[in-house]
């Protein structure tokens, strides 16, 4: 009888080059053969503000007794050292073997923590974090030297954004709110602010009439 897992996949933004369901694929293809995948949990958020998800993916595989939690890389789980610390800590608690697709390493073997795995993740977790770090330093540094130069950010002044051009940016909250949403679920599973999701909607309705 197979374990069973679950697979978490998570974005920071529902962009096309950042779409969960690769991390997905990839996933089912390296284990659905292994283990008997029972769940997936697939969001866009922030790897810095998403505590709350994480605290849901716990509670359910602790209370349904899942052996293993599938990601594709450390940062998928977390870009904050503490709160990846404190998710380990409660996968060992509960004897869960948290697998990171990327390097390979699996938190327990054949039952017995693996330490190993546990000390090179807590590297890793360090370098997921620099990693984002030195990503926000290399997009201020282009946008600091864009403005020096005379470059200007966001629209021309003067100018309006087209409603369906504003529209074709949100193609899963459109679908969300079409499928009879709230705006405080489409938020959540988008990572939009309210009133980005109260103008689509206002927009959608809009086209509609």
């Amino acid at each position: 009888m197979k374990q069973t897992a679950v697979i978490i996949a998570r974005c920071s933004t529902n962009e096309t080059k950042q779409d969960v369901s690769r991390q997905i694929k990839d996933l089912i293809d390296n284990y659905a053969g292994i283990y008997e995948i029972i769940h997936t949990y697939s969001y866009y958020k922030s790897g810095l503000d998403n505590d709350a998800e994480n605290k849901e993916i716990l509670k359910y595989v602790i209370e349904n007794k899942v052996q293993n939690v599938l990601v594709t890389e450390v940062s998928r789980v977390s870009r904050k050292i503490s709160s990846f610390s404190l998710f380990l800590e409660a996968c060992n608690d509960a004897s869960i073997n948290l697998i990171i697709d990327n390097y390979k390493l699996h938190t327990f073997i054949k039952g017995k923590e693996n330490t190993m795995a546990q000390a090179m993740l807590q590297i890793a977790a360090v370098m997921a974090r620099n990693e984002l770090e030195l990503t926000k330093e290399r997009l201020n540094s282009g946008r600091n030297k864009y403005i020096a130069e005379g470059g200007k950010l966001g629209r021309n002044v003067g100018t309006k954004e087209n409603k369906n051009d504003f529209l074709s940016k949100y193609p899963k909250a459109i679908r969300c709110l079409k499928s009879n949403k709230s705006v405080r679920e489409v938020m959540k599973l988008c990572d939009l602010s309210s009133g980005t999701v109260q103008k689509i909607k206002k927009y959608i309705n809009e086209k509609e009439v």
